[in-house]
């Protein structure tokens, strides 16, 4: 037999001679001769059934199948994914059901003679739209041999919003692992081997408070289950519940309750124990067929006498199990700080870490207790780790610590090793993460990764678990009916297609099949018309006209209005100020509301962000509306649109005296606009720009102590104002000084603009790499049109193709050219025509009124093609 292997391995090795496919045969062959012997009739039973082509490619025919998948069911998956190449039969043999079955239970054999398992850690992208997954030796660095600072890329989770990502599972169930984005509410399951990941079906509870979920497997069915326990804040009889969705199960791709529901009786421990998880991030632990809850003695009157809730993936029925011997029941428990316990999965085995620290004992020790009988339901005390060492430092000085699993478990390497991970904050939302290595019978401690990271979840609380273990198996990732859906050939037609239909057409597409919607409503179609939409990065102009219903506008292209003459019944009949588009959506606001829209599809929402409580009158010119200063800027992490209000409550020029207050209001959020601190500096009553996270305003140099003119920025992600200087050619503020300042965005650059009307000349400087520098110069002395002494003059947007600069009076439209210094009109206000009206009457009189000079019949806009819109009912964001 041995004989036979060798030439079987000279065969295989024809295909591919690689030093990889060499060692990963010698590890097959050694794992082979260790298990001769071992191979059950169940196992032999199942290979037999191994159906495949017979080697009609001439792959391999003088071989017995028996004996490849002797020698191949021990390779790792990496190489396993290569030989699916060698030929036809051998890629429907490594494919089918039968061998990955046997290759995890070779694997897990595997894995008690195999060298250490790798660590897996999570991270977002720079742009928080997705997740990176990582590999980590459990070894320092061999060069410094000090910790580690990065891993080894695995793959990237598309759509995963990174920051908000968590491990559910810190160790895998059976090979996979689950992940949870709190931001668009949705898990993931990932085969970390295999590269394999797919993001499970909304859950159809609308009403849950809280939530914990974990992944288990069920070994009668050969099925994995993530199991979801829901709690609501309302006091019904059904205030706990709990849902099941079966990856490729039988039950089809939805959630559905458990065969017996949860008891009656047990409401109040399935409470504390979802209570627990949301408070604590701490998931629930899969060991002995079960799902384990830790429940928190401070939910209860007096501590109880039952510590876990234990949930049978078989048979889908709950229990509690005894609470460790540390627990009094009956006595008072302490209702401060977080959990100093939690559960674990070490050697096959439920246990439960005690951490001392900070406790009344002040023992500065980590106790693991396990229990390895359920029925007797006796806790053991199994380890315990003195934090009083130098080398225990970290662990001790850390916020959170976490045991997350062991390895090393093994009759060669009896060398056990802990695995703890700790977290401690250092400045706003960063955190230093770090992932040690403890030997129990050396008690020697080893840091193998450190690293900073950032962490800002909707709500407060610890920051979640990013680490996990790795398992080389071929663990199935199945997915979704809406993935097939999406995947097909039908729909990449169809999705080519709708990107070249306007927004509005694409919406009402929606309605022609279930199919249809689900393409339109993902988020990777709605990206990538974005990005088809607006390649060209060329200035798109609408208009804002009176609407036809509740709303008191509407928008209509520019090129409609070009083509018509407007009347006098889409003539607006109150003010607005419109924002540039940012990231699809503009923010259009009146004296009393602000509104968000998407001019593309008509969606729109209004918002209520506080009255001015400044009652003199402001300035009038065409981009200030009240007493308040609105931006809109954009949340990276959270995925939202945010709206940044500047609220005067006291502006007197005189005495250079100000009060003001500063709100932040999340647009996709039913909470109340929250306080802000105030900005450092008086602002004016221009709009702020938009220039990649950051909102700027120009300051008002009438007000305050200062007379310089300076740029107050808000970056949103610390909500933390600063200043920018100002270029140095412009001059200090004084009375006599008739120039106005203010900041544009141009190309995606901040610029400066200083207008003066004396000189009818704009001076527009950009800032990059930290320098400014002069951008242009507009002239306008021959466009009394565009006179700086009778209207402000805004710079709008550049035509990349021809370096025209879209400029925008409130009244007229133009396209300057920097080199003829000549501007060319799109379109005029002043053009539209004005109806005969009888003075005679009061009616007639306040139609007069509302066409005076001051008022804008029309308000001209840029806008992005885009189908962003935000839905009425928020997504839940919280997971424990």
């Amino acid at each position: 037999m041995e004989y036979s292997l060798l030439i079987a391995v000279g065969f295989l090795l024809l295909f591919f001679p690689c030093v990889d496919c060499i060692s990963d045969f010698d590890w097959a062959l050694k794992m082979h001769s260790n298990r001769a012997n071992d191979i059950t009739p169940w196992e032999v039973k199942k290979r037999s059934r191994i159906h495949m082509a017979n080697a009609q490619d001439g792959c391999g025919a003088s071989i017995p199948y028996e004996m490849i998948i002797e020698v191949l069911q021990w390779l790792p998956v990496k190489s396993v994914f290569r030989f699916r190449a060698v030929c036809r039969s051998w890629a429907v043999l490594l494919s089918s059901d039968e061998f990955r079955c046997l290759h995890m239970t070779a694997a897990k054999d595997a894995r008690r003679q195999a060298p250490p398992p790798q660590l897996l850690y999570i991270s977002p992208t720079t742009t928080f739209d997705s997740t990176t997954v990582y590999s980590c030796s459990f070894s320092p660095s061999s060069s410094s041999n000090r910790p580690r600072d990065r891993g080894d890329l695995l793959f990237t989770i598309e759509g995963a919003r990174g920051n908000c990502v968590e491990v559910v599972t810190p160790v895998p169930c059976r090979g996979l692992t689950l992940l949870y984005d709190a931001i668009g509410a949705a898990f993931y399951i990932c085969n970390t081997a295999t590269r394999a990941a797919t993001r499970l079906p909304a859950s159809t509870e609308e009403r849950a408070a809280r939530s914990a979920a974990g992944l288990g497997f069920d070994a009668q069915t050969d099925e994995y289950k993530v199991v979801r326990l829901i709690s609501r804040l309302c006091h019904q009889e059904d205030m706990v519940r709990c849902e099941i969705y079966t990856p490729g199960g039988r039950s089809g791709d939805r959630w559905r309750p458990p065969a017996g529901g949860v008891p009656l009786s047990l409401h109040q421990f399935v409470y504390a124990a979802v209570k627990n998880a949301e408070l604590n991030k701490l998931p629930p632990v899969f060991a002995n067929g079960c799902l384990h809850w830790l429940m928190r003695p401070a939910s209860f009157t007096t501590t109880p006498s039952v510590a876990v809730v234990s949930f049978s993936v078989t048979e889908e029925t709950f229990t509690c199990l005894r609470s460790p011997p540390f627990w009094v029941p009956g006595a008072p428990p302490i209702r401060y700080g977080l959990s100093k316990e939690q559960l674990v999965e070490m050697d096959d085995q439920l246990c439960l870490v005690r951490d001392t620290r900070n406790t009344i004992l002040y023992a500065n020790v980590l106790e693991i207790w396990k229990l390895p009988d359920y029925s007797s339901g006796d806790w053991l005390l199994s380890h315990r780790i003195n934090l009083s060492s130098h080398l225990a430092r970290d662990l001790r000085e850390s916020q959170i610590l976490r045991v997350i699993g062991c390895f090393g478990i093994n009759s060669s390497s009896p060398r056990k090793k802990i695995v703890i991970t700790t977290s401690k904050h250092k400045i706003f939302d960063k955190y230093q993460k770090m992932v040690h290595t403890y030997d129990p019978r050396s008690e020697a401690l080893e840091t193998i990764l450190s690293i900073t990271e950032t962490h800002s979840t909707p709500y407060y609380g610890p920051p979640s678990s990013r680490f996990s273990f790795i398992q080389d198996t071929l663990a199935p990732v199945h997915k979704t009916d809406e993935e097939i859906a999406l995947s097909s050939d039908l729909a990449k037609v169809t999705g080519e297609i709708l990107l070249r239909l306007p927004a509005k057409a694409v919406i009402h597409s929606k309605f022609v099949c279930k199919q249809w919607f689900r393409l339109i409503e993902s988020e990777n179609f709605i990206q990538s018309y974005f990005q088809h939409k607006n390649m060209d990065k060329r200035p798109k102009v609408m208009l804002l006209v009176k609407g036809t219903g509740q709303l008191a506008f509407s928008f209509s292209p520019l090129n409609k209005c070009l083509q018509e003459a407007p009347s006098n019944s889409t003539l607006l009949d109150t003010k607005v100020v419109c924002s540039k588009p940012c990231h699809g959506l503009n923010l259009v606001s009146t004296k009393t509301r602000d509104y968000l829209c998407n001019p593309c599809t008509g969606f729109h929402r209004g918002y209520s962000l506080g009255p001015s409580l400044l009652q003199s009158k402001a300035e009038e010119h065409a981009f200030t509306v009240g007493n308040k200063n609105v931006g809109l800027t954009f949340d990276p992490l959270t995925h939202q649109h945010v709206m940044v209000a500047i609220f005067y409550r006291q502006k007197d020029f005189k005495s250079r005296q100000y009060d003001l207050t500063c709100t932040l209001r999340w647009c996709n959020s039913r909470d109340r606009p929250q306080r802000s601190s105030v900005p450092p500096l008086p602002v004016n009553d221009m709009p702020p720009a938009y220039v990649e996270g950051m909102l700027y305003w120009m300051s008002e140099p009438r007000l305050g102590r200062s007379c310089e003119w300076t740029i107050v920025s808000f970056n949103l992600a610390t909500r933390i104002f600063d200043v920018v200087p100002c270029p140095s050619w412009f001059a200090r503020w004084n009375s006599r000084n008739c120039c106005r300042a203010f900041v544009v965005e141009l190309e995606g650059v901040l610029c400066a603009v200083l207008a003066d009307p004396v000189a009818e000349k704009l001076d527009v400087w950009k800032l990059e790499r930290g320098q400014w520098g002069r951008a242009v110069t507009i002239h306008l002395e021959a466009y009394p049109d565009y006179s700086l002494k009778t209207s402000v003059v805004v710079p709008l947007a550049v035509d990349r193709d021809y370096g025209s600069i879209l400029l925008n009076t409130g009244r007229k439209i133009g396209l300057y050219d920097p080199v003829e210094q000549a501007i060319e009109n799109l379109y005029s206000l002043d053009q539209v025509p004005v109806v005969r009206i009888d003075m005679s009457s009061t009616s007639s009189a306040a139609e007069m009124n509302r066409m005076d000079s001051k008022m804008i019949p029309c308000v001209p806009m840029l806008y992005e093609e885009s189908l962003a819109c935000y839905t009425r009912v928020p997504k839940k964001q919280l997971l424990w």
